[in-house]
Order: C-alpha cells, then structure tokens, then sequence
C-alpha cells in the first residue's frame, strides 16, 4: 500500500512538472508572438507613410522565438515560431539569417500557413542581399501563380519597381498596371500609377505621362502625392509646348495654402515656363522675387543662377551676369548650380585678363608679340569653349591671324580658324582656304602636320618641311636599322634648322646622347655637353634628362650599367609646363618618345620593365667578330626578350643596334641562348617580356 502510494505520487509529480513545462513554453513563445504582433502593427500602419519600425519588440520576438525553437523542436507551434523569428530577423536588417531561416520553413513545412508569405519574404531577403535574379526569379513565380491577391500584389510591386530602376520601362509598367488595375489596395494603385506617369515622362512620352498625372488626382491623393502630379503635369505641358497650361497647373499649386512651403520651388518652375514662352521679361522678375524673398539658400542660388544665364545669353550682358553668378557662389557654393556659377563668374573674369594690351610696331620685341599672341588665342578659346559666343571667338581668332602673323601662335590660330569657319559658319571651301594659307605662310612649322592632315595631305610630296618629320626619321634609322649616322644627320637638321621648334631641345638631347653611347670620347667632355644643355634651358623636361645623366650612380653587382635613370623618364608630371628654345614654344615630349624610352614599350603598346639579373647559362657566348676589328665597337645594345616560365629565353628583338651588323648577330645569338633563374624574377612578371642591356666590350688588343 505505501508502494502504491510512492508510485501515484510520483506519477503525480511527473504530471505536474509536465505541465509546468508546457506552460514555460507556451508562455515563451505566446510573449514572442505579442512583441511581434505589436511590431507588425506599427509597421503595416506606417507603411505607406514614413515607415516606423519597433525595432525592440522585434529583437524581443527574436529572443523568445530562439529559446521555442531550440527547445522546443517538435512543438506543433514549431513553424509560427520559425516564422516570427525570420521575418524579426528581416526587419532587424539580419538578412542572412532571414533568408536561412525562410528556407527552412519552405522546405520542412511546405504545407504551412505561413509559407506563401514565407515564399515572399525570402525573395525581398534575396534583394537585400544582392542575389537579384534569384530573387525575381520568386517574384515572377509569385505573381504567376494562384497565390493570394496582396501576395501576388507585393510581387508585381516588387518586379515593377526593379524594373524602374534598371530603366526598363515598358517592363515595369506591365506589373504597375497590374497592381493599379485588379491586385493592388487603394494606396498601392495610386503608388503604382505614379510610377506608370513618371515612367511615360521618362520615355518622352509627355502626353501618356501628362494623361497618367493627371488620373493620379481622381484616385483621392495624399499631399505629396497631388503636389508631384500637378508639377509634373506641368513640366509635361511645358515640354508639349501648351504653356498656359502648364503655368495654370503650378499656379493652383501655388494658391494651396497646404503648398506654402514650396512656393519658391513653384515659381521657380513658373519663370522656366515664361523662358520656353521666350517671355524674358516676366521671367527675370520671377526669378528676381525668389531671389529677393526666398529663405532657402539654395533656392535663392538657384534663381540667381538664371539671372546669370539670362543676362549672359539674352542679354549679352557679361558684367552683369557675372554679379548674378558671384551672389549664386554666396547663396550655396556647394551646390551643383554654385560650382557653375563659380566657374562662369571666372571665366568672364578672364576676360579682362585676356584683354588687348599691347600695339604692335617694329620695336616690339618677339618675345612680346609671342606673349600677347599666346593671351589672344585664350581669349578666343574661351569665347569659343567657355562662354558660347562663337561670334566672338571667329573675331578674336581673325585678329589673332591677321595681327599677330610673325607670333609662334600664329599658325596653330589659322588651324583653329578654320575649324571654327567648318563647324560654325559650315563654310568649308573658306575653311580649307584657310589652311592653305597656313602651310604656304608657315611652311616649317611644328603646326604644318595638322594642316596637312585636315587637307588630307599627309604623305604626299606637300607632306615636308616641318621638324617633327626630321625627328620622326631620326628615330626610325636609329631603331629599325642601327643606323647613327643617318640618325645623327637628321638630328642635327633639326638643330641646325628649327631652333624655334617644340622639338629642338630633343634634338640636341638625342646627338649628345648619341655621341655617349657610340662615340664616347672617354673624357668629361660628354659631362660639359649635357651641362650646358642645362644651364641653357633650365626648368625644360630635356634639362632635367641631361642633369640625370651627369648624376652617375654605379650598378650593384648583378645589374648592369644603368646610364639613365628611367624614374625621371616615366615622371609626366615633369612635362607639364615646360618649354624649349627662344620662342617660349611649349615643348612636346608625348608625340615622340627619346629612344631608351621608346625600348619599354612592348609589342602590344605595354610598358615593359627591365630584367636586371645576369643570365644562369649562355649556350652560345659572345665571341668579338674579327670583321668588326676596323671599328672597334664597344658599348650597349637594348634587346626586348620573351622569357618562357622556366627562364628561357623564346623571342627577342633587337631594338638599339651597333653600327656593326656581325656584333649586332654575334649578340643576338648569345641573347636567344640565354636562361635567367626564374626564382629572381616575380611571380607576376614570369613568362613575360622584358628590355635586356647587353654590353659588348672590345677585346683588350684593341684598347
């Protein structure tokens, strides 16, 4: 009897502990379900509005749905709980963990209630996390499916509005008209018809948007909504040329007292409209009242930003524009009408700057007919470029011409003239006139080629004359055959012909350079040349190269001689601004490369580095040709070698040749019997090309 008794009040006690039990868990996953009720609420109430979210009470229902659901496994509440807990996840910004968590319901309870919105939220989680095709692959599914209509609404939702992002509007309108015309509630169909008349506005569709803003007003629109659909059925109006209706749709906004605050923002629009009506004049005093009146900074700016562009262009008054664009930089100079405004008020600053102040006679120095010929051709230009008067910039560019015709700007003017006469007046038999003019006036200036090239005259026998040409042979004979003396004899041309060209100091740069590579007197006398260079043309481009080449820096065992320092050579930043000889002629150091530079351009254009380490093998060593005796050679050939991945060498070309041709083969064989260790060589640079140094020195009995 006592046993039986023990035995019913264990069982007893059993009983209760399970019922306490089950009560913990109930209440645990009845307090997860009312924080996310309460947060629901909150959310769909203000969806449409300016959306709140109780972002606590989410994060409540995450904590008791966690403690269900990793209790509590087979709970028959199992499947609510993993819902509340991946769409808290969801609106707590854990998308990750909302998509995980939405997959596991749809795929172990596919037959529950809450996995059609499942289904929908794991596709907005796929949005959040970039996956955008996965994402519209569910949505489409969704809205082609029986699913419930709010379902299958916030679907085409959704598709429409990524539609309308990507610019794809005749795809987004398919979705928005479905939502407008049997999905959506009253508030989603008036969302989606904004979207249908904005995106008619987008396609230039101004009288399907016009009609489209316009219906939005008899589907009972909130404020913003009304204020968005009558201003843009007024831009539509302005943009179908119906002005009257356009200004009398923002006027209606603009007596709404609901619209006070906007006011400056409307009769901004208004003025716009009395401009495309070509009334300047109620315009500018619409646009003089917001000024005046207005206490939002960057509508104050805005406005006088028109007032700079009216009185700039009709009014061809420049002054005073430029006092409407300096009051625009006060209002608001970050804005983007304040960067403009800053640029236009300084380019009309210019204008005195570039003013005429010199009068030409026969005292005038060149020196200042060069100066004021370089301020004249600004001048022109930025009529041309900057201020929209062509007019102007063709008369500023004639007087250029005709009055300044011994100024190094000269011929460069009479190019320009006569594109301005081609694309302004469309006068092309006066354009090419023109040019003709420049080449027989200007027959060896460095501007020539461009003449010659818009008369469609390049490579004719007209095609001679000019420096460039010179250099471009020069450096052909020196790099395709070897050949220095060919190349030395147009070098010096040059020097002897041209010393106002922009490539003089190349030129001179190119035969000292020569004479240290081939003919090396073995004295300072090389140092004394590129010094003089210098001294002569300081703060130049080619002076900087002639003082690196005096600096003399020796290798490290395993590089071989480096004579330039190929830094400076790559520095463009020691291009900028320089100049060459007595005429102040802006130096040219882009077209045409100096000879070491042009041996780091590889076969497909790339910069190539140079391979620093000596070779591991050379199967054929270089033995001195005895036919080369006579000339007794010695000095450096640039090769450019392909390396294969193991450090063999599998192509080379010869790019700075000996005089020699059987140095120059005795090389070439010893260079393409070469291995490098590849272990010398970055991972990166493995199995690619490379300007190699090969020095070739003269046997001792010929010293």
């Amino acid at each position: 009897m006592n046993g039986n008794k023990r035995h019913l009040i264990s069982l007893g006690l059993i009983a209760v502990l399970l019922l306490l039990a089950g009560c913990v868990y109930y209440n645990t996953f009845y307090n997860a379900r009312k924080a996310f009720n309460e947060a629901e609420k909150v959310r769909r109430d203000t969806r449409y509005k300016t959306a709140r979210l109780n972002v606590s009470k989410y994060n409540l229902a995450i904590e008791k749905s966690l403690k269900v659901i990793e209790n509590h496994p087979n709970s028959s509440w199992y499947d609510d709980a993993l819902f509340v807990l991946a769409v808290s996840y969801y609106y707590t910004d854990k998308f990750s963990n909302a998509e995980r968590r939405f997959r596991e319901l749809l795929a172990n309870y596919g037959e529950s209630e809450f996995a059609p919105e499942s289904e929908l939220y794991l596709a907005k989680a796929k949005l959040k996390l970039n996956d955008e095709e996965d994402a519209m692959v569910i949505f489409e599914q969704i809205f082609d499916s029986d699913a419930d209509r709010d379902y299958k609404a916030e679907a085409a939702m959704a598709l429409g509005t990524y539609h309308f992002d990507n610019k794809n509007d005749v795809e987004s309108q398919r979705f928005f008209q479905a939502v407008r015309d049997s999905l959506g509630t009253a508030e989603e169909r008036k969302i989606a018809q904004r979207y249908i008349a904005d995106s008619h506005f987008r396609m230039y569709r101004f009288q399907d948007a016009l009609g489209s803003y316009l219906q939005i007003l008899g589907m009972e629109p909130g404020t913003e909504q009304k204020y968005h659909a009558i201003s843009s059925a007024a831009q539509c109006s302005f943009q179908l040329l119906r002005i009257d209706d356009g200004l009398d749709y923002l006027n209606t906004l603009i007596e709404d007292e609901l619209y006070y605050d906007s006011v400056g923002v409307l009769k901004l629009r208004l003025a716009e409209g009395y401009e495309i009506d070509d009334d300047i004049y109620r315009a500018e005093v619409l646009y003089q009242e917001v000024a005046d009146e207005s206490a939002n900074k960057k509508i104050q700016a805005q406005a006088n930003y028109r007032l700079g562009l009216i009185y700039q262009f009709d009014y061809d008054d420049l002054t005073e524009a430029k006092k409407f664009y300096d009051k625009t930089v006060e209002s608001s100079r970050s804005s983007e009408y304040g960067r403009d405004a800053i640029q236009r008020s300084s380019d009309i600053g210019k204008l005195d700057e570039y003013a005429r102040t010199i009068a030409i006679d026969s005292s005038t120095s060149q020196e200042l007919i060069d100066e004021a010929a370089f301020t004249q051709y600004q001048l022109a230009e930025l009529y041309w470029f900057n201020l929209d008067k062509p007019d102007s910039a063709v008369l500023e560019m004639r007087y250029l011409v005709d009055s300044f015709p011994q100024s190094f700007e000269a011929p460069k003017a009479g190019i320009a003239l006569a594109q301005m006469c081609r694309d302004y007046l469309a006068d092309t038999a006066l354009a090419d006139s023109i040019l003709r003019e420049v080449i027989a006036k200007y027959p060896h200036s460095d501007f020539l080629p461009e003449a010659l090239e818009q008369l469609g005259l390049k490579g004719t026998d007209s095609d001679t004359g000019y420096a460039e040409l010179y250099l471009r042979r020069a450096e052909n004979q020196f790099l395709d055959s070897g050949n220095v003396d060919a190349a030395r004899e147009n070098y010096q041309y040059i020097v002897d012909n041209y010393p106002d060209s922009r490539y003089y100091l190349q030129a001179r740069f190119s035969l000292i350079w020569l004479t240290e590579e081939y003919e090396s007197p073995g004295d300072s006398s090389l140092i004394f040349a590129y010094t003089a260079l210098a001294d002569s043309f300081p703060d130049t481009y080619w002076a900087k190269q002639a003082t690196n080449r005096t600096d003399y820096r020796a290798p490290t065992p395993e590089q071989d001689e480096d004579v330039l320092d190929s830094t400076a050579l790559d520095d463009e930043a020691a291009r900028d601004d320089q100049y060459a000889g007595e005429s102040g002629a802006e130096e040219d150091t882009t077209t045409y490369l100096n000879p070491l530079e042009q041996v780091t351009i590889g076969p497909d254009g790339e910069r190539i580095p140079d391979l620093r380490y000596n070779p591991i093998e050379i199967r054929e060593p270089f033995e001195y040709p005895t036919e080369a005796y006579r000339e007794a050679w010695e000095g450096t050939l640039y090769f450019q070698i392909l390396l294969d991945f193991s450090g063999e060498v599998i192509d080379y070309t010869l790019k700075i040749r000996s005089p020699s041709e059987d140095i120059n083969r005795e090389a070439s064989e010893a260079v393409e019997s070469m291995t490098f260790n590849v272990l010398d060589i970055p991972a990166e640079l493995q199995g690619s090309w490379f300007v190699y140094k090969y020095k070739v020195k003269k046997p001792d009995h010929l010293r």
